[in-house]
């Protein structure tokens, strides 16, 4: 009995790695280990509400590209809740300057290509600033956000554009179902564009007036009204050409919303995004 009792121990200590206990991996030594316990609490609150698995990841460096790196680790670390593995893992890797989220399962669905973009585009300031607590602190709290709004079936998407407040680092719910109110400045603004139109308007009318009274200038259809007859005389006529000038224009597509993904090595679907900070 006391054998079986040391080999049932022993199998749990191999095991254990694979439970994947951290939610929080400095490799970097980026964070102190007081701001680590902050997001620690902060994502087991998130787990806890909505049964998402919220992975943080950070890398002095990488040795595949971000999303691959991001999902191998995931995959092979034992994260996810339920059978389709639900969670979101954001690495950030220093050598190259790269971040990237992962998404995972109903995150998939939760976080899309244009929420991301959204999320990543309020903390990269943050995070290129060296300010790394911060960064996921807002990262987390627009996470919660996001599953809250999944959670009533109204993803953040095209069809429901963010209103950003940075002063309590939230998103709004979208200008189509929750309302707002318009600041001094805000208002200055719009209005600004119609005293704009009104003033070119009142130009135009003005020089066309002038236009108008000069009377005494007429169009030429051409240089021979200004030359004196008889006194040109054209003897060589040749052309040169000299260059020819390319302008191109990249076309764009409207995106259709939702989320792109892509299959990790270990054959799991993911979606995501990232960049450089």
């Amino acid at each position: 009995m006391k054998k079986f009792l040391i080999l049932l121990l022993a199998l749990l200590c191999l095991a254990a790695p694979a439970m994947a206990e951290n939610r929080v991996i400095d490799h970097a030594n980026l964070l102190t280990s007081k701001e680590e316990s902050a997001l620690e609490s902060t994502i087991e609150k998130i787990a806890a509400e909505y049964r998402m698995d919220v992975v943080i990841l950070l890398e002095n460096s990488i040795d595949q590209s971000p999303r691959y790196y991001a999902a191998d680790f995931y995959d092979y670390g034992g994260y996810g809740y339920g059978d389709s593995h639900d969670g979101i893992l954001f690495l950030l890797s220093m050598e190259e300057r790269d971040y990237f989220t992962l998404t995972t399962g109903s995150a998939i669905r939760a976080f899309t290509d244009y929420g991301l973009e959204q999320i990543h585009g309020d903390i990269v300031p943050y995070l290129s600033a060296g300010d790394y607590a911060n960064a996921f602190q807002r990262y987390l709290i627009h996470v919660e956000k996001f599953l809250e709004q999944d959670r009533l079936g109204q993803q953040y998407d095209l069809d429901h554009p963010l209103r950003f407040d940075s002063d309590s680092s939230a998103f709004d719910y979208g200008i189509s179902y929750v309302s707002y109110s318009v600041s001094p400045l805000e208002q200055a603004n719009a209005v600004f564009p119609i005293i704009l139109i009104i003033a070119l308007v009142i130009a135009l009318i003005t020089v066309f007036i002038m236009k108008g009274q000069m009377k005494t200038i007429r169009r030429k259809a051409g240089a021979a009204s200004y030359v004196k007859e008889g006194s040109f005389q054209l003897t060589r006529q040749q052309d040169i050409y000299l260059y020819t000038t390319t302008r191109r224009r990249k076309i764009e597509t409207n995106s259709s919303g939702g989320s792109s993904t892509f299959r990790g090595s270990s054959g799991r679907s993911h979606g995501g995004g990232g960049g450089k900070f």
